[in-house]
């Protein structure tokens, strides 16, 4: 007894001493438990407002968006873009467009009309939010917020203004319109994003008396309008009811099933630190490419900034040039495989050099701020250049894109974050306008190009918007008979202060300014309309790149023709070289389209650019143009005539109509007839002229005709 008592009443204390510590143990494992699945409960909200707010910046910072839900909203562009996303619903279902008076443009809701505007359905938490917004119209600027639609749902709805994504683009005076998105959170969705973030059983409770495991929702005014509540853990009293039984058996497992139960909860816990820190993680890095997001480059951009006055900074901006075409002709998956590999790529040149960022669709940053790596800016720039000149094998399809790069070094302080990125993404858009594939340093006198293009680009959109715009004809005439056969149009534009300003510059602008859709759109128009009255005559017109690259350009122009009653037959569309080259696929798509329209296709300023034999050879063109600059002197110049008689024989050899253009002399026009050139233009036969100087001329052409069959009579 006297041993046996001791031992028993140490064992029993033991016992009882290792029971409450492993019940203590226990609450503590649940509490850090709840604890972690709160933080990620509320992780999960945050995660879900700033995706809304992601994807509202995909939306609203946006050039095509700044263009068309400004002024006369573009219907077929809003439909496209927000109507048919909410019928998906995967980002958002609902959609609203507030004009600068805070009234409801448009409202789609679930792939159709939404019965109220957005303040109607969502009340003072959307007033208070506006109102926040309000206060700053500078900058693009959206706030998220949770609250309760009309009918009782829980919504998170972001609402921000909209912008360009460029500075070509101009923004909105005083107040900006605001797009709102709204996505209703239903049980599927709190399910999804339970799973997300590995929290069983969460779902939205309306119960203010709930007692379990919850995280309130609270709208912009501050009121609860629900809670999340997920199914209570207890992987502490689970441990317990497994070892506890094994204890009272037997005090020599003691330690052991203690060391076991804070095994359990060590591991719990770091198990929800590592939950915390991939949540932190995620939201600062893209979840493609695994490199820093453009909030992560925003944080380490201003630490630099601040840090400008004692070590050198620069950013490196680069866009990729041709990805587009990628995502549109192989889909989005090759598009994303895509994007890893250039990230990987990016990521070995770059280094431990700087901090490379995927800030956009196709947009990478690089930030460096050290005296060795900002001295070798431009050298690094040029290696990101040069690794995708080559080209990459992606899922078995060899893909050839390249990437424009714009590099802004910062001063002796007093540059802000924004301003420094704003100048390398126009340095960027400099090395694109440059020809693509290339390194542009920001220089203060690209600011001011831009600022003037701009505004060359604001007249131009008045004077499509007054008709301000006048087309003149240059007739084409027939190498037999020498009578007019066609008429090309030509555009002018006669501004009241610059005088008249070179289709060249305008038509430059119009394309880098988002406006040559609706410019070839004007001149297709007018001149079929003014065709119509020529019918011995056909139409000839010079189409842009840019307006290939539209997809429905052949709809477009089907439209004009059954508007305008012109016949398809005698319309020639006139394509240069660089359409072929920059987007060849597309282009043979359009060509063959066109041609089933019954509409021929030229290719024009042949002998400027490429000149590629297997570029005649694969499109299915209907005639050759050869460039003034090919034909001048032909007939003063011995080998200027030989290499214009080879280039007319290579077009006959492909079956191929040619027309020469640029002809001043008799002597030029007799020599390319002799050649073999089907048709001939220049200033020798006519200059340009306006339509009524066709009709006078087509007029004498006639009479002229009329006399010499008279002639022939009387003979």
């Amino acid at each position: 007894m006297r041993i046996a008592l001791p031992v028993l009443l140490v064992l029993a204390g033991s016992i009882v001493f290792m029971i409450v510590a492993l019940q203590e143990m226990a609450g503590e494992v649940d509490q850090i438990d709840a604890a972690a699945t709160e933080r990620s409960a509320s992780a999960s909200l945050a995660a879900l407002l700033k995706q809304m707010r992601d994807v509202h910046g995909d939306y609203a910072v946006w050039d095509d968006a700044a263009i068309k839900l400004y002024n006369t909203v573009d219907t077929e562009f809003a439909t496209r873009n927000f109507k048919e996303s909410t019928r998906s619903a995967v980002f958002f279902d609902s959609a609203y467009l507030l004009d600068e008076n805070g009234q409801h443009v448009f409202a789609y809701r679930r792939g159709g009309v939404a019965p109220r505007g957005p303040l109607e359905e969502f009340g003072s938490p959307l007033q208070v939010m506006l109102t926040a917004l309000a206060r700053n119209y500078t900058e693009y600027d959206a706030k998220a917020g949770l609250m309760k639609d009309r009918s009782g749902a829980i919504t998170a709805v972001v609402v921000g203004s909209i912008y360009p994504t460029s500075s070509t683009v101009a923004r909105a005076r005083g107040k900006p319109r605001l797009l709102v998105l709204a996505h209703t959170l239903d049980d599927r969705s709190i399910r999804h994003l339970g799973n997300d973030f590995a929290i069983e059983g969460m779902s939205l409770s309306f119960d203010p008396n709930f007692a379990g495991q919850r995280v309130p929702l609270i709208d912009p005014t501050g009121k609860s309008i629900g809670a999340l509540t997920w199914q209570e853990r207890s992987p502490g009293n689970e441990a317990y009811g497994r070892v506890a039984p094994v204890a009272y058996v037997t005090l020599g497992l003691i330690g052991t099933t203690i060391l076991f139960l804070l095994g359990i909860g060590y591991a719990n816990l770091v198990s929800a630190r590592r939950r915390e820190r991939q949540a932190i993680h995620d939201a600062h890095h893209d979840s493609l490419t695994g490199l820093p997001n453009r909030a992560a480059l925003t944080k380490g951009l201003d630490i630099a900034v601040r840090r400008n006055g004692t070590q050198p900074l620069a950013v490196i901006f680069l866009d990729l040039d041709g990805f587009k075409e990628v995502n549109d002709s192989y889909g989005h998956d090759t598009g994303d495989r895509l994007l890893e590999r250039v990230a990987r790529g990016f990521k070995a040149i770059c280094g431990q050099r700087g901090l490379l960022a995927r800030v956009g669709g196709d947009e990478f940053a690089l930030v460096l701020d050290s005296s060795d790596t900002v001295a070798a800016a431009e050298e690094i720039a040029n290696r990101l250049v040069q690794f995708l000149q080559a080209p990459l094998n992606i899922d078995g399809r060899v893909l050839t894109i390249g990437t424009s790069v714009g590099i802004a070094f910062a001063g002796e302080g007093g540059m802000t974050a924004e301003e420094l990125l704003r100048r390398a993404d126009v340095a960027m858009y400099q090395a694109k306008e440059l020809g693509r594939s290339r390194v542009a340093l920001y220089d203060r006198s690209i600011d001011t190009d831009k600022i003037e293009r701009r505004v060359i680009a604001d007249e131009l959109r008045l004077a499509l918007k007054h008709n301000a715009l006048q087309l003149v004809y240059q007739p084409i005439y027939d190498a037999v008979t020498m009578r007019p056969a066609l008429v090309e149009a030509l555009l002018r534009w006669h501004h009241p202060v610059r005088g008249l300003v070179a289709p060249d510059l305008f038509v430059s602008v119009a394309e880098e300014m988002g406006l040559m859709d609706e410019l070839g759109t004007w001149v297709l128009r007018h001149a079929c309309r003014d065709a119509v009255a020529w019918p011995e005559v056909g139409l000839a017109v010079n189409v842009s790149p840019v307006q290939f690259r539209n997809p429905g350009f052949d709809r477009i122009l089907a439209t004009i023709l059954a508007e305008t009653g012109l016949p398809p037959s005698r319309l020639e569309i006139e394509m240069t070289e660089t359409s072929l080259v920059t987007y060849p696929d597309r282009a043979q798509n359009i060509v063959a389209l066109l041609r089933i329209h019954g509409i021929s296709v030229a290719l024009d300023d042949f002998g400027t650019g490429y000149s590629s034999i297997g570029y005649l050879r694969r499109f299915a063109f209907d005639k050759l143009k050869i460039d003034r600059s090919l034909v001048h002197g032909v007939s003063v110049d011995p080998e200027t005539r030989r290499l214009c008689e080879a280039t007319i024989a290579l077009g006959l050899a492909l079956d191929l109509k040619v027309t020469a253009e640029g002809l001043e002399t008799k002597a030029d026009v007799e020599i390319m007839r002799a050649a073999g050139c089907s048709h001939l233009q220049g200033y020798y036969f006519a200059r340009p002229m306006a339509a009524e100087a066709v009709t006078e001329l087509l007029a004498r052409s006639d009479d002229d005709d009329e006399q010499a069959a008279g002639s022939l009579q009387r003979a």
